[in-house]
């Protein structure tokens, strides 16, 4: 009788100072934790320097595979909607039969499709919100992170590699600095998060007082996609303060590419306006002229997740 394993995968990955393109770079890990029929028989975790997250799901995947050497049912959890899509959907059969071009990260897929055709497991693919809060899971989260947050590890991309992005969102250039405090985030500031359902797809953002978590605004779209909702919120919490008049020294965000965006006035996004869309490109148009028409001294500051935990106004779907 086949093993049930489950592989639960947590890839981290926060930004030290470099983005590239559409997917942000920077200090990487990933946690694996491996279940036999209800017992935890491995623990695996590594961490690299320059790389991205999808890079650090695919490395847990191949590695909590290889450990698995008798026929099995598996089913790996994660959170990373675009390399489940890529082994549910065909994507990885067919980028194969197109010799992976224009793809990123092909020396991981080409890795993982080896161990996947060394074996004859049955495997699937789910999203690990089912069980953000099992145990096993919690603690491939907690090993991820703290290795995401080690200094000095090897590098795994080069400086001229790319990272990967679904949507395909044009952000930040590789001369631009994000400043990071590292040891602890300023709590006389607020923090901005949005969380979309399917991506593209209905849409919150919030900002909430870093010190006290209070919510402080939140909006919801039918359609959008998640970085547009955190270019939105950033943009909501300028406007906001500038209205009444107050000061606001600090604006945390965890999404590299909005922080870019709101940086140069412009929300570079692919995603394409419809029938559906068309009050949040409405709000769009707008942030981007207030942005144009509008000073302020305000920082943007890129949110540590790797060394801090989630940040606060996280709406804890991840």
């Amino acid at each position: 009788m086949a093993c049930e394993i489950k592989i639960y995968v947590y890839g981290s990955c926060h930004f030290s100072e470099l983005l590239d393109n559409d997917e942000s770079v920077g200090t990487g890990g990933y946690g694996v934790v491996i279940t036999s029929n209800g017992k935890q028989i491995e623990q695996i975790s590594g961490g690299f320097s320059f790389t991205t997250n999808a890079r650090m799901d695919i490395i847990g995947i191949t590695e909590g595979l290889k450990k698995v050497k008798e026929p099995s049912n598996i089913v790996v959890y994660l959170s990373n909607g675009y390399v489940i899509d890529t082994l549910t959907k065909g994507w990885l059969e067919k980028w194969k039969k197109n010799g992976f071009k224009k793809k990123k990260h092909v020396d991981l897929w080409k890795e993982l499709d080896k161990v996947l055709q060394e074996h004859t497991h049955i495997i699937s693919y789910k999203h690990s919100r089912d069980v953000k809060f099992s145990k096993d899971y919690q603690l491939a989260e907690q090993i991820g992170k703290t290795m995401s947050g080690k200094k000095n590890l090897l590098n795994d991309l080069r400086p001229n590699d790319k990272g990967n992005s679904l949507f395909e969102e044009t952000g930040a250039t590789k001369s631009e600095i994000l400043e990071i405090e590292d040891d602890k985030p300023i709590l006389d500031s607020i923090c901005v998060d949005a969380s979309t359902i399917e991506n593209p797809g209905i849409t919150q953002y919030r900002g909430v007082d870093t010190k006290t978590g209070k919510v402080l605004f939140q909006h919801k779209y039918d359609e959008a996609t998640n970085n547009i909702g955190e270019f939105l919120a950033i943009v909501h919490a300028l406007a906001l303060y500038k209205k009444q008049g107050k000061e606001l020294k600090i604006i945390y965000s965890d999404s590299a590419n909005a922080i870019s965006w709101v940086k140069q006035k412009s929300c570079r996004t692919k995603y394409e306006k419809t029938e559906n869309n068309t009050k949040l490109f409405d709000d769009i148009q707008r942030a981007v002229a207030w942005l144009e028409n509008n000073s302020y001294d305000t920082k943007i500051l890129k949110w540590n997740t790797g060394a801090w935990g989630q940040i606060p106004a996280d709406y804890g779907r991840k």
